[in-house]
């Protein structure tokens, strides 16, 4: 049987609880986003409706019998979007509530590791990206962020920004996927943003980032000068929205 999902969080969670209250066998359950499934004539689907609390409960369990990290392995596995986590996330759970609260070091279950795997490449990039991201000051005063990831890390961002800059109106913009952080000084909200369009710097942004690359181009030492190890820890996909490689 493949389950159906609308492509949330909670969907797919709600498509975890659908087929643990069917007991789908591990290696016949399949869970998958119903919008790039593709119909096979010989699997019989199930759109799964997405319910908030049947999400919650499965949440609540994952939570209470794995931890705070367990959860976070769960959460930041499916930031990475990959078509393969549903499915993934079913074994996985099939497995690690027969291991028990260490499950998610269990990295000899070939199912945990892929999904421990996943996650690790958004907290990966998640943590480069805190260096890395630019805020510019705008005409309005709002401070503007924009940046191109590959992972969907824009939710783990906003909340690390929304404790360090609590005193100013900011936006995190990933301009692959459309997406803009809105934060108010008061909490962040998430909502499509497709572009800025001719966007209006402040009058002291644009002498700060002057005085920047004028900074970054003179404490540069040329006969130290190391591309590659500078393209290791500063992949090269990141410069567009760095001032100082402009």
């Amino acid at each position: 049987m493949v389950y159906l999902h609308d492509g949330s969080f909670e969907g797919i969670l709600s498509g975890i609880y659908k087929m643990f209250h069917a007991k789908a066998k591990i290696d016949e359950g399949k869970l998958y986003e119903a919008s790039v499934y593709q119909q096979s004539f010989f699997e019989l689907t199930l759109n799964v409706e997405t319910e908030r609390e049947n999400a919650h409960r499965v949440a609540s369990s994952i939570y209470e019998s794995f931890g705070h990290e367990g959860f976070k392995y769960v959460y930041y596995a499916y930031l990475a979007e990959d078509d393969s986590y549903g499915t993934l996330l079913f074994r996985s759970l099939k497995q690690a509530y027969k291991i028990g609260h260490q499950a998610f070091d269990a990295l000899g279950v070939e199912d945990i590791r892929l999904l421990t795997q996943m996650a690790n490449k958004v907290s990966r990039e998640s943590h480069l990206l805190l260096g890395l991201l630019r805020f510019v000051k705008l005409e309005n005063g709002i401070y503007y962020a924009p940046f191109e990831p590959t992972q969907n890390v824009i939710s783990i961002l906003a909340q690390h920004f929304e404790e360090r800059l609590a005193d100013q109106v900011w936006v995190i913009h990933d301009t692959k996927r459309g997406i803009g952080a809105f934060y108010d000084k008061t909490q962040y909200h998430l909502a499509p943003l497709n572009s800025f369009e001719s966007l209006q710097y402040a009058r002291d942004e644009v002498a700060f980032q002057s005085l920047w690359k004028d900074y970054v181009k003179h404490i540069a030492i040329e006969a130290r000068r190391n591309l590659p190890l500078q393209r290791q820890h500063m992949p090269k996909k990141y410069w567009q929205f760095l001032t100082e490689m402009k």
